[in-house]
């Protein structure tokens, strides 16, 4: 019963955490926005390095649960992602286009380290996944996820209804061409 309140208590701790880190960066940017700051928030919020450490901290700070499997082979994740009829390039990413809804799945584990909207992309969503990693997903239709959630592999992160998915992916800071681009996505979906 104590081990369950702990694991409780943990809980609402690493919201309490993750929504003054949220409304830290979320000020930044006001602030920076306003000319108030003069430190660009987003790079900092962004770059792999940051989003490492800040993973890394808050492992050590509240601990991490120990995966005592281990995975022989690994199952396909959001192979639904590959189904797209067409592509075409937009805003740094590319506009797959899907004639049916389609589920984001996380393809590893990772951390959202932006929800909102974008007047280029809409309603957007951005995960840095532990491979230093960064895929950012427009045009969804629904994702139900706070920046600074912790995500695990196969766990869904937003909804796309018929029509076009802006996807950006970038791979150690450096952002993906539309052959690597589809190159990481048929590794990653069919691993």
């Amino acid at each position: 019963m104590k081990k369950r309140m702990d694991e409780v208590v943990n809980k609402k701790w690493k919201w309490i955490a993750a929504f003054v880190l949220c409304a830290i960066v979320l000020v930044g940017n006001r602030l920076q926005e306003n000319g108030q700051l003069n430190v660009d928030v987003k790079k900092i919020v962004y770059s792999s390095e940051d989003l490492t450490m800040m993973r890394n901290l808050l492992r050590e700070v509240f601990g991490s649960e120990t995966d005592t499997t281990i995975t022989v082979s690994s199952e396909t994740i959001n192979q639904e992602l590959l189904s797209f009829v067409a592509v075409k390039p937009f805003d740094n990413g590319y506009l797959l286009t899907y004639e049916q809804a389609i589920p984001i799945l996380a393809i590893e584990n990772g951390l959202v380290v932006y929800t909102g909207h974008s007047k280029t992309t809409g309603k957007t969503i951005s995960v840095f996944y532990e491979d230093d990693t960064t895929i950012t997903y427009g045009n969804v239709d629904s994702f139900s996820l706070l920046p600074y959630t912790s995500i695990e592999r196969g766990s869904t992160i937003a909804n796309k209804e018929i029509g076009d998915l802006y996807i950006k992916i970038e791979k150690d800071g450096k952002v993906l061409n539309l052959e690597e681009t589809l190159e990481w996505m048929k590794e990653h979906t069919q691993s």
